[in-house]
């Protein structure tokens, strides 16, 4: 069947590229040729400039294969495909990014096909990357849309036929993603349109259906819990309650912090105790299963925590903190271990990992406990090049004006310097504990002398040395204190791009949360920075984090994908690692090994032939 104005495929390329060469400006009248809504779509797609080309199609396959508009069209979807069996007719999901997120063949003989035009899970269709198709037009039109053949503003579209309806939240009426019934251009019934109508309203009666469920489980334990006068908060991975205490403590970055936190947790009762670190408070903790098979948490805070420990917004000239961001999301525990070690006269010793943010964390520290002269830094593996000493006799002149030292890197330090780095301990612990008698009791603070080092490369002899005369303070990992990352995550992107700020997205923000961090803190530093470079003023999506951010979570697969894995790397290795070759030796369409391989977590080298 043809368009309903009867115009040939040719006539139509022919239009679409003249609105494409004379622009946006051109008064040219399309309405005898294509529909007002084709005739749109495509001025939206030349002003944002969306490719015609096949390799515009790009594999993006971020989503959630148990997200909960999945598990709302998955009923609709299986009934329209057993009710059109023999139709010729298949069905496709979009997110509201436009991605496919689920596909229904109504024919398994057509799967190359579908693939070759890259209808695929994973792929992106929004109109602003490929133009007029029936999941992004949809989206961007809010609106029901039939589009056939050349109609298609991109060419590998062209021999099918495309009827798409958005999808709205059934609450926010807010378009979440779009359904799609497509077909060979020959095969295009007029009904299809009418379709997707219905499809839409079904998947959005299915989605209220499944969210009052959460939500009702979640109401029901607010009540139960709402005699707390401490703060109550219900959440799933989408959403927050939370009673009026709980208003002051809660963000969207405290809510991914939590999701994550929680979602990882081993259950052998109905209820558990957790520790909320970047609050300073205990919770007991309730799981909540709704009937779609995911979970809801409801917590109950031990207290109300202190408006010191709640993380907030950082600011680079509040005392305490420093260019690096660390000390405005300086964690409890390490204050308080800085202050008890700060109790004795003599040395501390900061120990971590390199890039954890020792230097940062006793800045931190000395800033908030001085507010004199600025601490006098030095690096223990510059000093075999001081040939005189003369780091020596400047540090004791610091330490005898009140101004407190700090060595870095004494895992470097030569052997021929111990003897001076004990004379440096020795003037700190000679100094007068507190003021005179007489004296303003608000001066500074005796002189410090701060050690960091890296204890699994120290050699045994400053080992030794430092057991002698240091109290020590262990700085964690930020892998084993993630509720940092949100808050040095704000100031790093605001350090990149001050004029211009990204900000994260929840699903990227989990990205980080999700990775193990071997550069620690200096690691989060390059990331952050570089991305907030690299896209100023956005929001950044999982998509725009490296790639190794994106595999963090990856699911173990089951029998029948390990045979399927080993099976195509199999192939790989026969075709010399030509995808063409090995897709055709599986018996698929090379797009769909492109999905296959993502989805299986296969790698393959910069080298291999498309």
């Amino acid at each position: 069947m043809q368009n309903p104005r009867n115009v040939p495929d040719d006539a139509l390329r022919a239009a679409r590229e003249h609105l494409i060469r004379r622009g946006l400006r051109d008064g040219t009248q399309l309405a005898e040729i294509v529909s007002p809504d084709i005739e749109h779509s495509w001025r939206r797609s030349i002003g944002v400039e969306a490719s015609a080309r096949p390799e515009a199609f790009l594999f993006v396959n971020d989503f959630d294969p148990d997200g909960i508009l999945i598990r709302a069209a998955k009923s609709v979807m299986d009934h329209w495909l057993q009710s059109l069996s023999g139709m010729g007719i298949s069905l496709f999901l979009s997110d509201q990014s436009g991605q496919i997120i689920a596909r229904r063949l109504g024919d398994k003989a057509h799967g190359n096909r579908f693939d070759e035009a890259y209808a695929a899970e994973g792929f992106n269709f929004s109109e602003r990357s490929v133009g007029t198709n029936g999941l992004g037009t949809p989206i961007e039109g809010r609106q029901a849309v039939f589009v056939r053949g050349a109609e298609h503003f991109n060419e590998a579209l062209s021999p099918l036929a495309c009827a798409g309806a958005p999808i709205m939240h059934p609450v926010t009426r807010r378009v979440i993603g779009s359904i799609s019934f497509a077909c060979d251009t020959g095969l295009d019934n007029p009904l299809m349109l009418a379709m997707s109508r219905e499809a839409s309203s079904q998947i959005e009666r299915r989605l209220l259906d499944l969210g009052s469920a959460t939500g009702l489980a979640l109401g029901m334990s607010q009540l139960r819990l709402s005699s707390s006068r401490a703060p109550v908060i219900m959440l799933d991975a989408q959403a927050v309650m939370t009673n009026i205490s709980g208003l002051a403590v809660m963000s969207s970055e405290l809510h991914t912090t939590l999701w994550e936190q929680l979602r990882g947790l081993e259950w052998t009762g109905a209820k558990q105790t957790i520790e909320i670190p970047s609050l300073n408070v205990d919770a007991t903790v309730q799981r909540i299963d709704d009937s779609g098979g995911s979970s809801a948490f409801a917590l109950e805070l031990s207290r109300i925590p202190d408006a010191a420990s709640i993380p907030r917004k950082v600011d680079a000239d509040l005392p305490g903190t420093d260019s690096s961001g660390v000390g405005a999301a300086f964690p409890h525990v390490i204050r308080t271990a800085f202050d008890r070690a700060g109790q004795g006269p003599g040395a501390i010793a900061v120990c971590g990992q390199g890039g954890s943010g020792k230097l940062h964390h006793t800045l931190a520290w000395l800033n908030g406990q001085d507010s004199g002269p600025g601490p006098l830094i030095l690096d223990a593996c510059l000093l075999p090049e001081e040939k005189d000493a003369s780091w020596f006799q400047a540090a004791r002149e610091a330490i005898a004006d009140g101004r407190s030292v700090i060595l870095r890197h004494l895992e470097d330090l030569p052997r021929s310097e111990l003897n001076r780095l004990k004379a440096l301990d020795a003037a700190v612990r000679q100094q007068p504990e507190h003021p005179p008698a007489g004296q303003d009791r608000a001066a500074p603070s005796p002189a410090r002398l701060v050690l960091t080092m890296n204890p699994e490369a120290c050699p045994d002899f400053v080992s030794d040395v430092v057991s002698q005369i240091a109290a020590r303070v262990t700085v964690p990992t930020l892998s084993e204190t993630k509720e940092r990352i949100p808050v040095l995550a704000a100031h790093f992107l605001d350090a990149a791009a001050p004029a211009d700020r990204s900000t994260l997205s929840a699903v990227a923000l989990q990205g980080l949360m999700r990775w193990r961090w071997p550069g620690n803190v200096a690691e989060l530093r390059a990331t952050l920075e570089s991305l907030g470079r690299a896209h100023p003023g956005r929001v950044l999506q999982a998509n725009d984090l490296p790639e190794h951010f994106r595999n963090t979570g990856r699911r173990t697969l089951s029998k029948l994908e390990s045979l399927e894995r080993d099976a195509i790397v199999a192939a790989l290795e026969q075709s010399g690692g030509n995808r063409s070759v090995a897709a055709e030796a599986l018996g698929m369409g090379r797009t769909t090994l492109y999905r296959r391989l993502r989805a299986l977590g296969i790698e393959t080298p910069e080298f291999m032939a498309p």
